[in-house]
């Protein structure tokens, strides 16, 4: 339909590098069943599109491809396995659709986006070899990166495709839009601050019992984990790995060539301070030997857990069982909750992830890879979640009461002052006399606009988005009734709307209408993807089947 993307497409370009090497998308949805159970449906079948049916392993690629997506990521998207699993049916949902509309990127584009992106700008070296050599590091597959890679291509000129031109933003839309969104507003407010009122409230026995009956949910304490693992260490390989090493006949010149790969200034030291050529070609040489070491502590965790996997039925003791038989010492982790870092283990990133998959039919995980070598690790123990007594906590629930009581006696004085102010306006009381009668102090606002992120002076207590909503759905010299906020609340009074100067407008107008013209463009692509999954039949596959056995009155 569209045909093979060419490869000095400019309008293509500027997607491509800003936003598809710099970010990767992660569809979210409906939360499946076990992605297991789904994989071994009825016949396999995971639905359709247009006509193709999909199948395990285009899913499982999808899955595979996330995972590595998480790992690259410096920031990894907190996301549920159930969500991961959902994500993947979307991708390979997508990748169906663009071959069906006959969007191709074929390898002579990959290669141009990867010659072009992937570029050190000081030296005109690729990095691309370096990114490689980290996914192989953590035995990821440069095939999944490539299809991440043509996925985000083929998608950015389907987004192009499918954008609403930009004719459709005329400059006279942009520029009312442009003045209502920098239109000032001057305010006033009287706030009500829960701190203020602390040393106020009353506690009794019975109101902190009441209150403490009413919250226990909150004081519930989490699950706590105990596990137990085998760490085969890096170091007890790093011999060999140097022998090995040393046979490299062009080693020298490898080195001199991952030198080049790099800006200067990534080689540092421990306390960051940027290596000298010399120095940072020592530090390659021992990173490459501590990653083979490792590498060679994965197979022999390899081998262990093949042994583990031998022994029927599969269970936690296990690991102590092929431990004994190997010499090996079994470690014992403290208590600790899900989202903590239990000690001895903080050099796994994705230890809840890898903690997640455990089931009572597979309860250790496969090796897991890190920096300094490799692990098998098994939930020796789970300690369920409680809700401790009152007595055991009473000062954390006091103090708990205590701000609840006073939150609620700042909203009430808040409340008050508004019905005062109701009637002092009727009667022709200006906003401050009122306030100044009732001895509450005035707050004069920095002036702000809906555009508007930060505003200097604006006091550490008032929420921004909450005044502009508040100041923006008042005419001049109105009054807001009581609105609640997180300390407490405020009534504020609107002395007027300032709009915007002329050279202000002339100034950021042109910058404007391209920022428009471009949140514009990329909603039709939301709103034709939704459209397409919520009706197909993979979506279908993947959403949660309804419970068939319930017990009766349920």
């Amino acid at each position: 339909m569209i045909g093979t993307i060419r490869k000095h497409s400019s309008v293509l370009w500027w997607i491509v590098v800003v936003v598809v090497i710099l970010s990767f998308v992660a569809w979210t949805g409906d939360g499946p069943s076990s992605f297991t159970s789904v994989l071994n449906g009825p016949g396999g079948r995971y639905g359709e599109v247009d006509g193709h049916r999909l199948t395990q392993d285009e899913i499982q690629a999808t899955y595979r491809q996330l995972l590595l997506q998480d790992r690259l990521s410096e920031r990894p998207r907190s996301m549920t396995d159930d969500q991961r699993e959902s994500s993947a049916a979307q991708l390979a949902f997508i990748d169906r659709k663009l071959r069906s509309m006959g969007i191709v990127a074929d390898d002579d584009v990959l290669a141009s986006v990867i010659r072009d992106a992937f570029r050190d700008q000081a030296t005109g070296q690729s990095t691309y070899p370096t990114l490689i050599e980290r996914i192989q590091a953590f035995n990821g597959r440069e095939e999944d990166y490539l299809s991440i890679l043509r996925r985000q291509v083929e998608q950015s000129l389907l987004v192009n495709v499918l954008s609403v031109p930009d004719a459709l933003i005329t400059p006279r839309e942009a520029e009312a839009e442009y003045r209502r969104e920098n239109e000032q507003a001057a305010a006033s407010a009287v706030f009500f601050i829960s701190t203020n009122f602390l040393t106020s409230v009353t506690i009794t026995p019975q109101g902190l019992g009441t209150f403490y009956t009413n919250r226990a949910q909150n004081y519930r304490i989490q699950e706590k984990l105990v596990l137990s693992y085998l760490k085969f260490s890096g170091t007890n390989h790093l011999a060999t790995a140097e022998a090995e090493l040393a046979k490299i006949p062009d080693l020298t010149n490898r080195l001199e060539q991952a030198y080049a790969s790099r800006p200067t200034n990534s080689f540092v030291d421990d306390q960051g301070v940027v290596l000298g050529k010399d120095a940072a070609l020592v530090k390659l040489r021992s990173d490459a030997i501590r990653a083979n070491a490792a590498a060679r502590a994965a197979e022999v965790a390899t081998e262990v857990y093949n042994d583990l996997a031998q022994i029927n039925p599969a269970k936690p003791e296990n690991l102590e069982i092929v431990a004994a038989k190997r010499g090996l010492k079994v470690e014992i982790t403290q208590p600790f909750a899900r989202g903590e870092r239990p000690f001895g283990l903080d050099g796994i990133a994705d230890l809840n992830t890898d903690l997640q998959r455990l089931t009572p039919e597979l309860p250790f995980t496969e090796p897991v890879t890190a920096a300094d070598g490799a692990y098998i690790i098994a939930v020796k123990t789970r300690i369920p979640s409680s809700i401790p007594p009152l007595k055991s906590i009473e000062p954390r629930v006091t103090d708990d009461y205590r701000r609840f009581l006073a939150l609620e006696a700042a909203r009430s004085a808040g409340q008050a002052f508004r019905n005062t102010v109701t009637n002092g306006i009727a009667a022709g009381k200006t906003f401050t006399a009122i306030a100044a009668g009732q001895k509450h102090a005035v707050v004069d606002l920095p002036p702000f606009s809906p555009s508007m992120t930060m505003v200097p002076g604006l006091p550490a207590y008032a929420d921004l988005g909450s005044l502009k909503d508040t100041a923006f759905a008042l005419e001049p010299s109105g009054v807001s009734g009581f609105t609640l906020s997180r300390d407490g609340g405020y009534v504020l009074f609107l002395k007027e709307r300032k709009p915007v100067a002329d050279e202000v407008l002339k100034a950021g107008l042109p910058a404007f209408l391209v920022e428009a013209r471009g949140r514009r463009s990329g909603s039709p692509f939301s709103q034709w993807f939704t459209e397409e999954w919520e009706k197909s039949s993979v979506a279908a596959a993947f959403r949660p089947k309804p419970e068939t056995n319930a017990p009766a009155g349920m």
